[in-house]
């Protein structure tokens, strides 16, 4: 048995390149679960306490488990006859040794003894994963050979396992003193450590790569630097085996696009992978660091590093695997070029089997032949990239490594290649080998829904809709399953397909076309549903959540893994192996079900521990609850956007699905949003001339496709998406305007009251719980914050890197009238004095300790950045003062994850200092979406938030009148109050012509966004 640890190495040079390009790859999964034979004998406890249980294994050998770690901690073998002259040479040479070597670097044999004096010969090593203390033992007890190896908490029991199997001792009673019992004790006492220790380093390894997979960075973050933690608490922090974990935390942080902090763990790696005792660490190191460079565009140093690994790898592989080719049956590249590719596995070649880190180092020099591939792809040299993955294919099938998750990689790979060639029929049909083989090997997966898209993309462009339209139902359900999205541009084709087959006429393709545009994520969005879902695996606030989020990511981890192992077990039988697990095919298809049914469980009660957890991830509702939910003159529309293309979609209550292009994507709406923008801030000069015909083309271009679906509407729910996010509906033009007379111009405004949603999921469940706050105080405002200093700023954002972000952080401004607005709100709202936080004492910790579930309004009059202005701060976060004598800015900073620990109970949260704009105009609305998101998650159920840096006057005017109206007998929801509220003072500029009140700087820089109650109706 190879144990976990060969197939988590294996692993981790497969998964490494997950996130570093879109679509990313998967790797081939093992389960870590060993099925123990109810035949066991107990031996006691190891030196660290934990019970352990021997279990038989081959000839006359055993398994020794202790402690809650799923794999053996020591492995014993019956080796015949043999006397203590036999041992040096066994000690030296032979299987056992290799095998030995291969999972292990050890040190010289030392003489010594055990059971009572029994001849032995102990090695003292360190395991090449991780560098944990092992010992490997031969020994000769009564003219009998004994092999055994063991973690080296577990060598006691062990030695006792020996003496049990030889028949030296009894189960029950204590086996006899020996000379190798001082030696392992000096040993332990240097690095006391447990079994357990040793596999809760494992699953958390494997639960980074897993989530690495699953395109989750932040909580592969997570769990690699709780792996790296656990292995310096017991090694230190210098030791050269910590190399591994630090690798992996630097490609994450690179597939994060935190170059500077990946760097410096590149950095910190190098000195420690020189002296690893993981054989391939140096080839590792190179290969992270090519995929690092690809993912930070510098891909010709991308291309001389990966083709550096491949070399490094090359040396641990035997030069007859290396240069193994499948002539008797014909190249691989010649079979492509006919395609006739065979489906038939290749025995695994003898020379990897004997030596896992030959295998280990071949699928290494494979993968990095293929990502050099994606480097030739990146650097416009197709004709290179194709030959160079179909020779990764040729490699792997001759050696018999050609597992089906190393070939669906490869052959998407390969498919990617032909369609950049525009060998359109070529791509599909590599594409369709490539997800054959993920269904086979990770059924379900987003792996596999990113080939199928990338194969309906080739059918689409074919003409071959209903073929495309079927592989995208494939994806779609596989994605809504996982809670998780996608790129837009994978999604793109299938939209079109969709469209293409309905003809604007079948209402059911076009509900389908709905629920497949939910599942399209910017990349922002995706990362911040990413980051908060691990803030709250991770939350120590509320464990019941966290437990049960990581309840359902464990059950899906589980049977994703039992999945790998009937991949296995396939391949075994193809190959004319016994099955790696012992488990027959009954029995893998058995814990499957069970599995399913596990996830299930776990997702119900995720479901009851969180049931806001919705609001966060990417869930899907259809149309028709959409639908069913919207007030009688109110309509429902959504905007999906990818590079080039996008679509709007209008729902109405009983009414059909309207559906409309939008020209020229994301591209052409970010430009306009730009030059609109640009045209509303204020400048060091005054007030530009608004851009007229611009924000009339962003009205053609979007709901101006489904117009005539919105007769009779009053209300509009919308949810927008990419640089949409960053422009207030309410500005845009229904027609022809004169900038010298905006009052009077056609706002869309004067026609709806609007409300934004992040995404259909979310105006469902917050339409669900409308008015259904039980808070007994009306309201509680936040503001007057003191500005950070830059020496503060500079500790939290230190270096040449972060110098922007501390500079922006110190300067920005006090806001002097945020305590006239509050004192209004107050005011209006019947609030005490006591229902305030004001200046000093308006700190991050300070909102925390306020029971905020008591008030159904709270108001933040202050400033709140986004990511895309502060970049070196990760999340968005509303600023406060800083506490009293901090040293840094951190005490200032009410971040998102925090926000997702408040418990409220609020009908509205006012955000009044928001900028959606950033760098360009466009990029942060994602990330203002995403603090929404927060918001929703912690209880609230609408917000009221700015576009842009507001005028006070402006802005407090527009607040109370707002709550004014809200708070008037039967008076209507926040969407409606904030419309008549504009509109006054839009009316009122009317009345005095030449007024900048007119100017969408003063009257339109809020939104709603959540849920914004029914127009002329209560809150």
């Amino acid at each position: 048995m190879r144990g976990v640890g060969v197939v988590v190495r294996l692993l981790l040079v497969l998964a490494a390149l997950a996130g570093c390009h879109a679509p990313p790859p998967s790797a081939y999964v093992r389960g870590t679960s060993v099925e123990r034979s109810p035949d066991q004998t107990s031996l006691g406890s190891n030196s660290a306490g934990e019970a352990c249980l021997q279990q038989p294994a081959g000839e006359r050998g055993a398994e020794v488990f202790c402690g809650s770690w799923q794999q053996p901690s020591a492995r014993v073998e019956f080796g015949g006859p043999a006397s203590v002259a036999d041992l040096p040479g066994v000690a030296a040479g032979g299987a056992w040794r290799t095998g030995i070597d291969a999972r292990m670097q050890c040190e010289a044999p030392v003489r010594t003894t055990i059971l009572g004096g029994q001849p032995a010969l102990l090695l003292s090593c360190a395991s090449r994963l991780g560098g944990w203390p092992q010992v490997a033992m031969v020994a000769a007890v009564n003219g009998s050979l004994w092999r055994a190896d063991a973690v080296l908490p577990a060598a006691t029991a062990m030695e006792r396992s020996i003496g049990v199997l030889s028949g030296v001792v009894r189960p029950d009673t204590a086996p006899p003193g020996s000379q190798a019992d001082g030696l392992l004790a000096r040993r332990l006492a240097a690095r006391p450590f447990s079994a357990s220790d040793v596999g809760a380093f494992d699953q958390l390894l494997t639960a980074g790569i897993r989530a690495n997979l699953a395109n989750d960075p932040p909580d592969a973050e997570l769990a690699f630097r709780a792996a790296l933690a656990l292995q310096r608490k017991v090694l230190g922090r210098d030791d050269p085996n910590t190399a591994t974990a630090v690798l992996s935390l630097a490609v994450q942080l690179s597939n994060q696009g935190r170059d500077a902090e990946a760097n410096e763990m590149f950095a910190e790696a190098a000195p420690l992978v020189a002296r690893s005792a993981d054989s391939t660490a140096q080839a590792r190191l190179l290969h992270y660091r090519g995929l690092h460079a690809k993912n930070e565009g510098r891909l010709d140093v991308a291309l001389a590093l990966l083709s550096q690994a491949e070399a490094a790898y090359a040396v641990w592989i035997p030069a007859d695997a290396l240069h193994a080719g499948l002539a008797p049956r014909g190249s691989t590249r010649s079979l492509i070029a006919a395609g006739q590719q065979s489906e038939a596995l290749v025995r695994p070649n003898p020379a990897l089997l004997a030596d896992p880190r030959a295998e280990l180092a071949m699928v290494g020099l494979i993968e990095a032949r293929r990502n050099r591939a994606l480097v030739l792809r990146g650097l416009g040299r197709s004709d290179e990239a194709r030959t160079e993955v179909a020779s990764a294919i040729d490699l792997a099938r001759a050696n018999g490594v050609d597992q089906p998750m190393l070939s669906g990689r490869l052959y998407r790979t390969l498919g990617v290649a032909a369609s950049s060639q525009g060998a359109n029929t070529t791509a599909v049909a590599d594409l369709a080998r490539s997800s054959g083989r993920f269904e086979v090997a990770l059924p379900g997966s987003k792996t596999l829904a990113e080939t199928e898209l990338l194969r309906a993309a080739g059918l689409q462009r074919a003409g071959r809709d209903g073929a495309a339209v079927a592989a995208c139902r494939v994806a779609v359900q596989a994605l809504i399953a996982l809670k998780t999205g996608i790129d837009q541009e994978l999604i793109a084709p299938c939209l079109s397909a969709y469209a293409a087959e309905a003809g604007g006429r079948d209402q059911g393709l076009l509900a389908e076309m709905f629920v497949a545009a939910q599942v399209a994520q910017g990349g922002i969005t995706a990362e911040q549903i990413a980051e908060a879902s691990a803030r709250l695996r991770a939350n120590g606030r509320d464990p019941k959540v966290a437990t049960a989020i990581r309840s359902w990511q464990d059950a899906s981890d589980k049977l994703s893994a039992l999945y790998g192992q009937r991949d296995a077990i396939a391949a075994a039988r193809q190959q004319g192996r016994p099955p790696p697990s012992g488990l027959s095919q009954a029995d893998i298809d058995r814990q499957i079900a069970d599995g399913q049914a596990a996830v299930a469980g776990a997702d119900s009660a995720l479901q009851v521990a969180a049931p806001n957890y919705g609001q966060l991830v990417q869930q899907v509702v259809p149309a028709a609850d959409v639908a069913a939910l919207l007030h009688p003159r109110e309509a429902f529309v959504a905007i999906t956007l990818s590079d080039h293309s996008g679509w709007v979609f209008a729902l109405r209550a009983g009414g059909a699905i309207s559906v409309a292009p939008v020209p020229g994507g994301t591209q052409q709406m970010a430009e306009l949003v730009r030059r609109v923008r640009a045209s509303i801030e204020l400048t060091a000069t005054g007030l530009p001339k608004f851009a007229v015909d611009d924000a009339r083309a962003l009205y053609a271009a979007t709901l101006g496709g489904v117009a005539k679906s919105l007769d009779g509407v009053t209300s509009l729910v919308i949810a927008p998406s990419g640089p949409l996010l960053s422009v207030p509906f309410a500005i845009l033009l229904t027609g022809p305007a004169d900038p010298g007379a905006l009052a009077s111009a056609p706002w869309l405004v004067r026609t709806f009251a609007l409300t934004d949603v992040p995404a259909p999921a979310n105006f469902v469940s917050l339409r669900k719980i409308a008015g259904t706050s039980r808070a007994s105080h009306p309201w509680f405002g936040f503001g007057d914050f003191r500005p950070i200093t830059l020496a503060q700023a500079q500790r939290s954002f230190p270096g040449a890197t972060c110098a922007d972000s501390a500079r922006l952080l110190a300067g920005l401004p006090a806001l002097p009238g945020s305590q006239k607005e509050l004192d209004a709100a107050r005011q209006l709202m019947g609030a005490g004095p006591a229902d305030e936080l004001l200046g000093s004492a308006f700190t991050a910790d300070a909102v925390l300790r306020v029971p905020l579930k008591d008030y159904r309004t709270l108001q933040f009059s202050t400033h709140a950045l986004l990511p895309a202005e502060l970049r070196c701060q990760d999340q968005p976060a509303i600023i406060t003062s800083a506490p009293s004598r901090a040293g840094d800015a951190a005490g200032a900073l009410l971040t998102s994850d925090r926000i997702l620990g408040l418990n409220l109970d609020a009908d509205l949260v006012i955000l009044s200092a928001c900028n959606s704009g950033g760098p360009g105009g466009t990029t942060a609305g994602e990330s203002l979406s995403g603090l929404a998101r927060s918001f929703f998650y912690a209880g609230a159920r609408s917000m009221l938030v700015t576009h842009w840096s507001v005028n006070d006057v402006a802005a407090a005017y527009l607040v109370t009148d707002t709550l004014r109206r809200m708070r008037a007998s039967g008076g209507p929801g926040v969407a409606q109050a904030m419309r008549d509220a504009e509109l006054s003072l839009l009316d009122a500029a009317v009345k005095a012509p030449g007024s900048p009140a007119a100017h969408p700087f003063f009257w339109a820089p809020f939104a709603v966004i959540g849920e914004g109650g029914e127009a002329g109706g209560p809150s």
